[in-house]
C-alpha cells in the first residue's frame, strides 16, 4: 500500500473529513489526546505525526471535523501542504490512521506498543511504561 500517495490524494481534495476510528483492539488503549500518548509515541511516529494524531483523535472523539489542506498543513505548523502528506502517511503507516478517498479515520486511544517501538523509547520512559506489549 502506498500511504505517501493515499494522503497525498486525500490532502489534494479541496476539503476532507476526519473521524474516529473505533477499534476493539485498541479499547482499554491510552487516549491518542492524553500526555503520556504524546510522550511515548513522538519518538516512533515523530513530532509533526504525533501532534496531528493527538488533535484529531481529541477533535473526533466529539464528532466528525470537515479540514482544507492549507488550514490542515499551518495547524500543525507544517509550512506548506506538500509537508502535511508525509505526517499523514505516518500515521497510516504505523496504523494510527486509515486513509480514505474522502476521510481520515484516526484511532482514538493508543493501542499497547510492540517491543521494536518500546525499543525506540529512551530508558527513562520505557522504564514505566502503561503500554508494554
Amino acid at each position: 500500500m502506498d500511504h505517501r500517495k493515499l494522503a497525498t490524494d486525500l490532502l489534494s481534495r479541496p476539503s476532507f473529513e476526519v473521524v474516529a476510528w473505533h477499534d476493539p483492539l485498541s479499547a482499554n488503549g491510552l487516549p491518542a489526546d492524553s500526555d503520556e500518548a504524546l510522550m511515548l509515541l513522538c519518538p516512533v511516529l515523530g513530532p509533526s505525526a504525533t501532534m496531528i494524531l493527538h488533535r484529531l483523535a481529541r477533535y473526533a472523539s466529539v464528532g466528525p471535523t470537515e479540514w482544507e489542506p492549507e488550514p490542515f498543513a499551518a495547524t500543525f505548523g507544517l509550512s506548506n501542504v506538500n509537508m502535511a502528506p508525509r505526517a499523514v502517511s505516518r500515521l497510516s503507516r504505523f496504523g494510527f490512521a486509515q486513509i480514505g478517498a474522502t476521510r481520515l479515520s484516526v484511532r482514538t486511544t493508543v493501542p499497547q506498543m510492540s517491543r521494536l517501538w518500546l525499543a525506540q523509547l529512551p530508558e527513562y520512559l520505557r522504564s514505566d511504561l502503561p503500554l508494554a506489549a
